[in-house]
């Protein structure tokens, strides 16, 4: 695996993107980037892509990162109805490939500092923590883009936000990846990837407990001290983490959401949501609404715009 840095203290500027919907037997055609990046982001089913001879099977919440000069091409059919996001965006900073040693000092400097970071960081391949942020970004991107705003450095910083956001969820890997090594650690993540993979159940604080062999009241004193939060707390968080994902790429309804997820009825699910987010589920959904589906052809050839033209 390959990492990727640069600065962005200036901001990335942002190039094309799109949401795209695969027909039947669909590959990814072959193609090479010339000096724009693309970040691809799994929504359903799988999407099967090389870069060079590394081939990469991109799930939903998985991001796909691909660098100019190489040949991506797709290796297998994808299921119809199979999605993802697309994104290019060009480094308005000098670009540095790194290795794995490299990319391994780079994190453990910034963990060991305060100061600020202007630089972020990507890994060719990353599963995601918190899909919810990032989608709300990519939602963005894609409605700002086709709402013809007066400036292009709206879409400019929030595709930087977006890289922001990824460089924290890769440095958040990395440091559980650290952290696990230790028994009683290892322990506790391990409740916490339960969690996440049932997070379709009626799960209580008493199931985690009994689950895990601690009592609830320890349990709790875990969660508030490596994550900030109750038992409690984190399960509804990442109810609605889900609840966000759910909202943004599927038709459900809101009480088919809740019934997904297991809330004891659409009122509680709607209370809670608006607690945690703000706004509701119905306002959360209808934020960003022109988000443009690509369903005749992924990644079209768009010619630069003129103000990216320098940037050749």
């Amino acid at each position: 695996m390959l990492y990727f840095k640069t600065n962005v203290s200036v901001p990335l500027s942002y190039y094309k993107s799109g949401q795209f919907v695969c027909d039947k037997n669909w590959h990814h055609k072959s193609f090479i980037l010339e000096n724009d990046y693309e970040i691809i982001i799994g929504i359903k089913g799988t999407i099967y892509i090389k870069q060079n001879e590394d081939k990469y099977e991109v799930n939903p919440g998985d991001v796909l990162f691909l660098l100019p000069g190489m040949l991506h091409s797709g290796y297998a059919p994808s299921d119809e109805g199979s999605s993802f996001y697309w994104l290019h965006f060009l480094c308005t900073a000098n670009e540095i490939i790194l290795t794995k040693s490299e990319i391994y000092q780079e994190i453990i400097s910034i963990l060991n500092t305060e100061s600020l970071h202007e630089d972020i960081l990507l890994p060719t391949f990353l599963s995601l923590i918190d899909t919810g942020k990032v989608f709300i970004y990519i939602k963005q991107i894609l409605h700002i883009a086709n709402s013809l705003y007066y400036t292009h450095l709206s879409t400019d910083y929030l595709v930087s936000e977006l890289a922001i956001e990824l460089t924290q969820q890769f440095i958040n890997s990395f440091s559980l990846s650290v952290t696990k090594e230790n028994s009683v650690n290892k322990r506790f993540f391990q409740i916490l990837e339960w969690i996440r993979v049932n997070v379709t159940k009626d799960i209580s604080v008493q199931m985690v407990a009994k689950k895990s062999n601690f009592s609830a009241d320890h349990l709790t004193r875990l969660f508030k001290k490596h994550i900030g939060m109750s038992t409690l707390q984190y399960i509804n968080s990442i109810k609605i983490n889900k609840a966000k994902e759910l909202l943004l790429n599927s038709e459900k309804s809101i009480k088919e959401i809740s019934y997904t997820l297991c809330f004891k009825d659409d009122k509680y699910f709607m209370k809670l949501f608006k607690k945690y987010e703000g706004i509701t589920p119905t306002q959360y959904r209808d934020a960003y609404p022109k988000t443009y589906i690509n369903t005749d052809s992924s990644d079209p050839l768009i010619p630069l715009p003129s103000y990216l033209s320098h940037k050749k």
